[in-house]
């Protein structure tokens, strides 16, 4: 993909996102910001997701008001 410069002033950045619908935010969101991960997982990840599912499996975890 070609790179372009352009100008805009953060003002009108804000006021574009704002404008959009929730969908269309998703995927810019999603497209900057999330990284997809392509290494695999180390020994100390597989540990610490192991013991996070197993939290998750004996109800140790914290329950969290997000998205609803």
């Amino acid at each position: 993909m070609a790179s372009r410069t352009v100008s805009i002033s953060i003002e009108a950045l804000i006021g574009l996102l704002r404008d959009l619908d929730e969908e269309a935010k998703d995927e810019i969101l999603q497209r900057v910001f999330v990284v997809s991960e392509t290494e695999p997982l180390t020994q100390e990840e597989k540990k610490a997701l192991k013991d996070a599912e197993e939290e998750f499996r004996k109800g140790e975890t914290v329950k969290w008001p997000f998205g609803g």
